[in-house]
C-alpha cells in the first residue's frame, strides 16, 4: 500500500493512468488539469498489446472491449491503393492473447475518468510551479491555489510546464511535418475493415475503423513549422494533396466538419537522462514524447504510469523508486521515440527515386521481419 499523497498535473491519458494505478494502490492521489473542463478531446488512437495488459491488470479491459474495435486486419499501401505491405494482427493475438484496439482517444479518457472518484480530479488547476523542500512538494495554480503533497507528477503533455521548471535546457524538435486529424461515422465509409496507411511523396493517409461505429483518419504533409492556415482553408487543402488518393479518403475528408478537422505541428524531444528531480518526476509526454508513427504515445504513457505506480508501492522511500522508474523505463522510451523518428523520416520522403526505392523495399522485405521490428516494441512487458 501507498500511504502518500500524490500530486499529478495533467489529466491526458498518462495523468488519468497514473491516477487510477495509485488509487487502486492505496495512495491519496490529487490530479490538476488546466482545462476548466474534463470533456473528451482528440480524435482516435491504438491500444497494442503493451498497453492493453497493464489496462487489463486496472480492470478496464471489458469497458474498453465495449468501446474499441479489435483491428483484424492492417495493410501499408501506395496513395494509389497498391499493396506494398500487408500486416497480420492475428499473429499479435497468437501470441499476446489480444488484439490490437483502435478506440477514440474521449473514449478511453472518459473509461479512465469515470473509474476514478470523482474528488480526485480538480480542473481549471494550471500548474505554474512548484517547491520541493526534501519532504513535501507545493505547487502553486494560476489562479494562486496551491497543493501539497509528497510527490509530483508532471504528466502535464508535451510543453509540460513541470518539465520546464525542472529542464529548461530541453526543446522540442520539430519532425519536419504536420498532421491532419478527424473522425467521421463509419456510413461515409462503410466497406472500411482494414486498418490502412497510404504512402505517397512528402503525403501520408491512414485509416482506422473505431468502436461506437466510427472511422478515424489521419493525413501528414512536409511543411515548415509554425505554419499559420484559417481553419476553413484547410478542407482545401486536404482536397488538394489526398482528393485523387485511393477511395474513400477524398469521402472521408468531405464527411469532417471543419469545425472536428484537427490540424497540428508534429515535435518530439531527443531523448534525454533526468527524468526527476527530488521529489518531482515526469512521465507520458512530458518526459518521453514521441512522433505519432508507431502508434506508441498513448501506449508508453500507460506503460510508464504503471511501473511508477508498482514502484512506489515496493519501494521503502520515493527517491529509490524515481532511480529505479528512470532506469527502467527510459531506454526502453528511447528506442521508441528513434525508431518513431525514423519511420517518419522514411515515411515522408519525397523524392521521386527515393520514394520508388523505399517502396521496392517494403514490397521485398520478408513480413517476418516487420513483425519481429513490431513484437519487440508492442510484445513488452512492464
Amino acid at each position: 500500500m501507498i500511504d502518500q499523497r500524490i500530486l499529478i498535473a495533467g489529466a491526458g491519458i498518462g495523468g488519468l493512468t497514473t491516477a487510477l494505478a495509485l488509487h487502486q494502490r492505496g495512495a491519496d492521489v490529487v490530479v490538476l488539469e488546466r482545462a476548466e473542463s474534463l470533456e473528451p478531446v482528440g480524435a482516435g488512437l491504438t491500444l497494442w498489446p503493451n498497453a492493453l495488459q497493464p489496462l487489463d491488470r486496472l480492470g478496464l479491459s471489458p469497458a474498453l472491449q465495449r468501446r474499441g474495435r479489435a483491428i483484424e486486419e492492417g495493410a501499408l499501401r501506395m496513395w494509389n491503393g497498391d499493396l506494398l505491405k500487408r500486416t497480420n494482427p492475428q499473429r499479435l493475438a497468437e501470441r499476446f492473447g489480444r488484439l490490437p484496439l483502435a478506440i477514440h482517444r474521449g473514449a478511453l479518457h472518459q473509461t479512465l475518468r469515470d473509474t476514478l472518484p470523482r474528488d480526485v480530479l480538480y480542473a481549471g488547476k494550471a500548474v505554474v510551479r512548484y517547491e520541493d523542500d526534501g519532504q513535501r512538494v507545493a505547487v502553486q495554480c494560476e489562479d494562486s491555489s496551491s497543493f501539497e503533497g509528497d510527490l509530483l507528477v508532471g504528466a502535464d503533455g508535451l510543453c509540460s510546464t513541470v518539465r520546464q521548471q525542472m529542464r529548461p535546457d530541453l526543446v522540442l524538435r520539430y519532425a519536419g511535418y504536420a498532421a491532419w486529424r478527424g473522425v467521421v461515422p463509419c456510413s461515409a465509409a462503410p466497406q472500411q475493415r482494414e486498418s490502412t496507411e497510404l504512402w505517397g511523396r512528402g503525403e501520408r493517409f491512414g485509416i482506422v475503423p473505431l468502436g461506437d461505429d466510427q472511422l478515424y483518419w489521419f493525413a501528414t504533409a512536409n511543411y515548415p513549422a509554425g505554419r499559420s492556415v484559417p481553419a476553413a482553408d484547410h478542407r482545401a487543402d486536404l482536397m488538394g494533396r489526398f482528393g485523387d488518393w485511393m477511395s474513400p479518403v477524398a469521402a472521408l475528408i468531405d464527411a469532417t466538419p471543419d469545425e472536428q478537422l484537427l490540424y497540428h505541428d508534429l515535435y518530439d524531444i531527443e531523448p534525454f537522462r533526468g527524468w526527476s528531480a527530488g521529489r518531482v518526476t515526469l512521465l507520458g509526454d512530458a518526459a518521453h514524447p514521441t512522433t505519432p508513427n508507431m502508434g506508441q504515445g498513448a501506449c508508453m504513457a500507460i506503460e510508464s504510469a504503471w511501473l511508477l505506480a508498482r514502484l512506489l508501492d515496493e519501494e521503502t522511500t520515493v527517491e529509490a523508486a524515481l532511480s529505479r522508474y528512470e532506469r527502467e523505463r527510459a531506454p526502453r522510451t528511447a528506442a521508441v521515440t528513434r525508431q518513431s523518428w525514423q519511420l517518419g523520416q522514411v515515411g515522408q520522403l519525397s523524392h521521386g527515386l527515393a520514394c520508388r526505392f523505399r517502396n521496392a523495399v517494403l514490397q521485398l522485405l520478408p513480413s517476418d521481419v516487420m513483425e519481429r521490428q513490431l513484437v519487440g516494441v508492442v510484445g513488452k512487458v512492464v
